[in-house]
């Protein structure tokens, strides 16, 4: 009968595996909806387990199944496969062979631990209580791509009774997991502002609307309301990660766009820090400038019953 130690001597066993599969992964990272490598290397692993694997035409994610009773229920595990744009700084022979694109969120490791718990459930499947099934989800990190609500359109959580998932965390000490009663990780917006000013020559600023100031303002303006109009034990973050504007250092810029994303915990902040955004924006407008904000809804997660610690 398997027991948790024994258990935990099977894991270990499987350490020289995880380390190959992790670092195979970390050399082919692809973009969002373009994880073909990725996802024919991981489907070639669960073949080879013994799962049955369904695709979705037209898209690189797909899931995996292990039946062992129709009647029983459907337990299922999600992971991430895609990587980041931006280059994999680590210089070592498992760097990135995919020269722009990197695993530095982890996704790597994501895939990793299912794939090292999908090999020790095929074979252990004689202790399994409940069928298992194994979600390889496309593009979580480009809201531009179709992923996850994709694949749900398409099928991918039929039938499911429970389903777990995880995120790997530099912060915390290795050999520990971290569970939360209630909400475990933010709502949250990615958005896109363009500003469009007028240019003028570096010497005569007052003949023009500068769109580069304009942004950093608006930017800036929101922290003032992260700070000052939300709940102060209701963690929130507005965020930009890229601005780009200008075309010659001796001019003003006509149009910048800056792009980044909005967090919080709950709804009603969410609701704040959309509201002011607008608000400022509009405000930018009355004095002459012309700006456009696109933003969508990124995903949200709770955490599950079964991961309450109260269930633990």
């Amino acid at each position: 009968m398997t027991n948790k130690y024994n258990i935990s001597e099977k894991l270990f066993a499987l350490e020289t595996f995880s380390k190959k599969t992790r670092q195979d992964l970390h050399k082919i990272p692809e973009l969002s909806g373009q994880e073909f490598k990725t996802s024919q290397y991981c489907r070639e692993l669960m073949e080879s387990f013994g799962y049955n694997i369904r695709l979705f035409e037209g898209y690189t994610g797909f899931t995996a199944e292990l039946i062992i009773d129709p009647a029983k229920r459907l337990i299922a595990y999600r992971t991430d496969i895609d990587g980041l744009e931006m280059p994999d700084l680590t210089c070592n022979e498992h760097s990135s062979v995919h020269e722009g694109c990197a695993h530095n969120c982890g996704h790597d490791t994501h895939m990793t631990i299912a794939l090292t718990a999908a090999k020790y459930l095929s074979e252990n499947r004689s202790e399994l209580t409940h069928n298992v099934r194994f979600i390889f989800q496309m593009a979580e990190e480009d809201m531009r791509v179709p992923g996850a609500n994709k694949m749900v359109e398409m099928g991918c959580m039929e039938g499911v009774d429970e389903v777990y998932g995880l995120h790997n965390d530099a912060a915390f000490e290795t050999g520990y997991i971290k569970f939360n009663s209630g909400v475990m990780s933010s709502y949250g917006s990615a958005w896109t502002l363009d500003v469009h000013g007028v240019s003028a020559h570096g010497s005569t600023p007052h003949k023009g609307l500068d769109a580069i100031r304009e942004a950093t303002r608006i930017i800036d303006y929101m922290d003032y309301i992260v700070a000052k109009k939300t709940d102060p034990f209701s963690p929130a973050v507005f965020g930009c990660g890229m601005i780009n504007g200008g075309t010659i250092p001796n001019a003003l810029a006509d149009h910048v766009q800056a792009r980044g994303t909005i967090r919080s915990m709950d709804e009603e902040t969410d609701k704040i820090l959309k509201a002011s955004f607008h608000e400022i924006v509009a405000r930018s407008e009355a004095g002459g400038f012309k700006n456009h904000i696109r933003s969508k809804r990124l995903s949200r997660c709770r955490q599950s019953p079964a991961s309450r610690k109260s269930d633990l």
